[in-house]
């Protein structure tokens, strides 16, 4: 891999070299497998097994209540940590991959009778063994003895939340999809314009994992890939993910992970029934449409599998402070996500998925002063296309590879070519810019786990490498902006020269070694580092880090964990051709009309650290992506049976951000709109969670976060991401639009009487930070130190499953069906969260806020077999 990135940093053109290493790696993909086989005969081969089965009760309704019960396998004798699988919504569960030896299956829920049974299992066998629990009585409740339950000491970062799917698709949510339901991870804010933050860092700087790939805009970094929920197996968030085999992010980290095909026929239907928009008593149209479907196919039994999952998505968002029907927004589009598995041997599978994900927004960013003339139509397809191979030895290693394609295409622009109006009371005209990028990345990830080592302890090693390219083209123009006094006079206007084409590309190479160390039941590390190098940015980026769990006493219920880390995020390729942005050209004007001042044209340049009005010379290439440190401190106590309380803090610095920063000559001199790598961020955050699990597989999750978030306010993400600024002020360090000092966030599965689930999610916090400006939009008082009133909002879902009478059979002859049926409701308090404020000191509705989103209901109607 070092000869690789020798010859990344000098061979040119990159585009082909990479294209041949891609190539190059897919093809070892493919054979490196066949030549291991080939070293060992058929003989000394020991094929994996498999236990899977189906979970059922004495009750009334078999099928209620059987989703999310966890199975414990632990081999005898124990030789890691047990394997854990929870059931679906039908009770199925399966343990894949295994060793042949002797196991022990046991079920230990609050609810139910212990279970615990031993079986052998033999090579390649794939044994069934379906389990019949029993519900305890109140009284056998109060007789049984309450078990020491450890908590997981070899997890050295623990995700800050885990979510199955059947929890993914309980919690209510504006829109079924991943980024929806990450805000109720304490750390993640969802802010006013709809971008995720995560421990102080935009969602550019963090990265989200599917299936083990880099999945989101190329261009970006933008949480832009939709994965349908219904695909998704499940899914974490990490703020302190110390393994070194994950690089590429100096934020937080999603990972999450999909669905494999059924090895059966099966099917499902889903929200086919669309809610209604109404006004004034009266029906105007669809509010929201959702349907959806997926189903399973075995083309070769056992060989040869496919799944297809499709989620068309309308909704429509009304605001208030607009004038009906100019107060709609309108989100219209579909993904798709198709999964096809080979399983050409017992230890290797093969497994090709393919994202689509058209999308048209209208009026993306309309409030109660951007009205729908000064609003942006945002417009994406695009198709990611993933090869994953995985490979077990006879000796228990295990070589994976995943190769990975994204092409995104995207564009924004304004509703027509008039002029655009800022005035002390918001926006007015057409929106002033417009841009069309295509954007694609392609990536090879490689890893190796090494057989567990015995030696102080066991240790698990991983090692391997990465190659990713992105690149994109695009065009990017914009018309006049007019800044008005109160009066309606001109104050100042701002053309444009045009730019040039938009052609930026990157390529990053990295290795990386890690060493899972279990020393005993009390102590375990993780160490490792990460070696990378960028054509655009560090030759050489040395990223170490390390993590130390400790659980005290003989009980486990205690752990203490913490850990360091240095993290380097990819280069935001809008940074990597800054300057093909049109120009600015700024001329002042007087209050009786008349110009007032010289134009004054300020050059896009990259100055690296300089001041671009005193250097000598500018570095001729960016050189440098934002770096950062994190360092956490946590503990975990278990209170009780089923009560965990974990509490703990993290400091998280980035440093080396891209900042935009205008800088005003002398007059008659050159001015400049500078692109610098100055920039940083600090975030610090203590938190306390409480969770509690009962009834089987009912729970509630509480958390409160203390947290402090400051840094540059004209980061490249504020200034450009999703749309540009029209008036860039002078860039300041201090508090960050996402700042939240102090926050609650519940959610929780309920069982009531009569089988009903009741799914709440309630979130409490600070309100959104903001500025007052003058006229020329220039900060009065200090930045973004007013704020909205406190946020709150409380969302709810509640439904039933229901047998569908006179398909399959209620006495096993035959499968029986089910569905889903509720509804949800969305800000059930209809609290006034204001989304604008009149922030202009000359205003004469200064001070006062307006507009926020309605309560919102719908239906929830699925087909779960």
């Amino acid at each position: 891999m070092t000869l690789v990135r020798s010859v990344v940093r000098q061979i040119a053109p990159l585009n082909i070299f990479l294209w041949q290493v891609a190539a190059a790696s897919v093809f070892m993909l493919a054979t490196f497998p066949a030549h291991g086989q080939a070293t060992k005969s058929d003989s000394e081969k020991v094929p994996l097994g498999s236990i899977h089965g189906t979970l059922t009760t004495t009750q009334d309704d078999p099928s209620s209540g059987l989703a999310g019960i966890s199975l414990r396998l632990t081999k005898e004798p124990p030789d890691g940590s047990p394997l854990i699988a929870d059931t679906d919504d039908a009770g199925h569960y399966e343990f894949k991959n295994l060793k042949p030896g002797t196991y022990t299956i046991s079920i230990s829920q609050p609810g139910f009778k212990p279970f615990t049974k031993f079986l052998s299992l033999h090579a390649g066998e794939a044994a069934v063994v379906d389990i019949r629990v029993e519900l305890q009585t109140v009284t056998e409740r109060v007789e049984v003895s309450e078990e020491t339950q450890s908590i997981a000491t070899e997890d050295i970062t623990a995700p800050s939340v885990e979510l199955t799917q059947r929890q993914l698709i309980s919690l209510p949510t504006a829109q079924e999809k991943i980024r929806e339901v990450l805000p109720v991870t304490p750390g993640v804010v969802k802010t006013q314009d709809g971008k995720l933050n995560f421990k102080g860092a935009d969602e550019n700087q963090s990265l989200l994992l599917v299936n083990s790939a880099r999945t989101t805009d190329p261009v970006t970094g933008s949480f832009a890939v939709p994965v349908p929920t219904d695909a998704v197996q499940s899914f974490a968030v990490y703020k302190t993910p110390y393994n070194a085999g994950l690089g590429s992010f100096s934020g937080g980290l999603t990972q999450l992970e999909t669905k494999p095909p059924d090895d059966g026929w099966s099917y499902r239907l889903k929200s086919f029934i669309p809610s209604v928009l109404g006004k004034n008593g009266s029906m105007i149209g669809l509010q929201e449409a959702t349907p959806g479907f997926d189903f399973s196919a075995p083309l070769l039994k056992h060989k040869l599998l496919f799944s297809e999952i499709f989620q068309y998505d309308m909704k429509k968002r009304t605001v208030r402070g607009l004038p009906w029907p100019f107060d709609i927004s309108k989100k219209q589009g579909f993904s798709t996500f198709s999964t096809l598995e080979a399983i050409l041997s017992k230890t290797h599978v093969v497994t090709l998925t393919v994202n689509a994900y058209p999308l048209r927004v209208q009026h993306a960013d309309i409030n109660a002063l951007v009205p729908q003339p000064a609003s942006n139509d945002l417009n994406q397809k695009g198709v990611t296309v993933g090869l994953t191979d995985r490979y077990q030895f006879s000796s228990g290693a295990i070589f994976s590879t995943v190769a990975q394609y994204t092409r995104f295409d995207s564009n924004a622009h304004g509703q027509g070519p008039a002029d655009m109006l800022i005035t002390p009371e918001g926006w007015g005209g057409d929106f002033f810019n417009q841009w069309s990028r295509r954007g694609k990345e392609l990536q090879v990830v490689s890893a190796y786990q090494f057989v567990e080592k015995h030696w102080l302890g066991h240790h698990e090693l991983r090692a391997g490498g990465d190659i990713d390219h992105r690149s994109y083209v695009g065009v990017s123009s914009s018309h006049p902006v007019q800044i008005l006094r109160r009066d309606g006079t001109l104050a100042e206007e701002i053309t444009f020269l045009p730019g040039t084409m938009q052609n930026a590309s990157d390529s990053a190479v990295a290795e990386f070694v890690q060493d899972h160390w279990v020393l005993d039941s009390h102590w375990a590390l993780d160490l490792g580092t990460r070696l990378s190098s960028e054509t655009n940015g560090w030759s050489a980026a040395v990223a170490p880090r390390a993590g130390v769990a400790y659980s005290p006493g003989n009980e486990g219920k205690t752990v203490i964990r913490t850990g360091v880390g240095l993290f380097y995020s990819l280069l935001p390729l809008l940074a990597g051709d800054f300057a093909a942005n049109p120009t600015q050209v700024i001329t002042p004007f007087d209050t009786a009309g008349l110009q007032s001042g010289l134009p004054v044209t300020y050059t896009n340049v990259y100055v690296g650290g300089s001041n671009p009005l005193t250097a000598s010379s500018l570095p001729s290439q960016l050189n440098t992506t934002p770096r950062n440190l994190t360092w956490n401190v946590a503990m975990e106590q278990e209170l009780r049976k089923n009560w965990l309380l974990r509490v703990g803090y993290i400091d998280s610095h980035t440093t080396y951000l891209f900042a935009v920063n205008p800088f005003t000559a002398a007059a008659g001199g050159q001015s400049f709109l500078a692109l610098t790598n100055m920039g940083s961020s600090h975030y610090r955050e203590l938190e306390g969670t409480a969770r509690f699990i009962f009834h089987r597989t009912d729970e509630i999750n509480v958390s409160y976060i203390r947290s402090r978030t400051r840094g540059d306010l004209n980061n490249l993400s504020a200034v450009l991401i999703p749309f540009e600024q029209p008036v860039i002020r002078p860039n300041v360090y201090g508090i960050l639009p996402y700042d939240v000092p102090n926050r609650v966030v519940t959610w929780g599965i309920f069982s009531l009487p009569k089988n009903l689930k009741f799914s709440p999610i309630a979130d409490l916090h600070s309100g959104y930070t903001y500025s007052n400006i003058d006229t020329l939009q220039n900060y009065v008082g200090t930045p973004n130190g007013q704020r909205f009133a406190s946020f709150f909002t409380l969302d709810v879902k509640v439904y039933r499953q229901f047998r569908i009478p006179f398909l399959g059979s209620e006495h096993g002859k035959g499968k029986g069906h089910h569905v889903r049926l509720g509804f949800y409701s969305l800000n059930v308090t209809n609290h006034g969260n204001f989304n604008a404020v009149y922030n202009n000191v000359t205003s004469p509705n200064f001070g006062h806020f307006a507009g926020f989103l309605d309560r919102r209901e719908g239906a929830v109607i699925d087909f779960i077999d």
